[in-house]
């Protein structure tokens, strides 16, 4: 194998570990080497190859869906094909949530305004897909842009208490997560509409369109667009920031008042912290600090010792 090549392996494995991506599967193929990384459930394939004539080249591969495509692509500083702006507008709204999948913490949903002449701003400030960023860096970002666009953004902060009695309202109304969420993002871009004449509204893809059009009457008149991977637009990138920098200061504040870390997410750390936090404060109080109509809930107090 070439040098260049083994130089460019042994970084791409040592960056792909500080994103928490593991090897899972290592092959040789044609003209090179296929490299499958893993993290939680996911899965993704990809090819690198190299030619005295072409140099290294890369292809990512699985579904344009897959969760870990963005990560790959950022690290391989490439951009995505089946990707790009859909729209010209001057002034648009972009929007996004934080803390959907995360047992612990509230449900943050964020608009954010971006024009023509901020675009180039909101890019060298660094905004892009938070799941793609540090906390560190998520931290620094959603700072300069308070900084720098002060009210250009809409913040939902949903802490568990309500966030768990509007699930229960909701539920009651056969209505299911998507569309209490639809009706948080609708009443974003509703708030962002009397502020702003913006000419329409991104969203990262959570539900149908009809599911964000019915949520509130007042949606009917907005110009939506509703795809996947939207944080390639700059303003939903930097609601996507401004969502989950909220979502963990959040996050540090339960940990702060219980004296408990919460960790991030729902895998088997989060299990052994609410097992903890049953212990020191009961189940009854497990509503102040998760979203309890996670399954995680059912297994915490099933196995909690009484």
């Amino acid at each position: 194998m070439r040098t260049e090549l083994s130089d460019f392996i042994v970084h791409l494995l040592t960056e792909s570990k500080k994103f928490g991506l593991k090897v899972v599967d290592e092959k040789v193929i044609p003209y090179g080497v296929q490299y499958k990384f893993g993290k939680g459930d996911s899965e993704i394939p990809v090819n690198i190859y190299y030619s005295d004539k072409k140099g290294i080249s890369t292809v990512v591969g699985g579904s344009p869906r897959n969760d870990l495509r963005p990560l790959l692509l950022d690290l391989l500083n490439k951009e995505d094909e089946n990707v790009s702006l859909q729209h010209n507008w001057k002034i648009w709204a972009g929007t996004d949530e934080s803390g959907k999948g995360d047992f612990f913490g509230p449900l943050v949903v964020c608009g954010f305004i971006a024009t023509e002449q901020t675009k180039e701003k909101l890019l060298q400030i660094g905004v892009k897909d938070s799941k793609l960023m540090k906390d560190s860096e998520i931290e620094k970002t959603a700072k300069l842009l308070y900084k720098n666009f002060p009210g250009h953004m809409e913040v939902i902060v949903l802490k568990p208490v309500k966030y768990n009695e509007l699930y229960e309202k909701f539920r009651s109304q056969g209505k299911k997560l998507n569309e209490m969420l639809a009706w948080m993002h609708g009443r974003i871009i509703l708030n962002l509409k009397n502020k702003h004449d913006f000419e329409g509204v991104v969203v990262d893809k959570f539900a149908g369109d009809k599911t964000l059009v019915s949520s509130l009457k007042q949606m009917k008149k907005i110009n939506l667009k509703n795809y996947t991977r939207a944080e390639s637009d700059p303003a939903v990138a930097a609601a996507s920031v401004i969502a989950r920098y909220q979502f963990l200061e959040n996050l540090k504040m339960l940990s702060l008042k219980f004296g408990i870390n919460f960790p991030k997410g729902a895998g088997k750390n989060v299990l052994a912290v609410g097992k903890l936090f049953v212990e020191k404060f009961g189940e009854n109080r497990m509503n102040e600090v998760a979203k309890i109509h996670f399954q995680t809930y059912n297994k915490i107090i099933n196995e909690t010792v009484r």
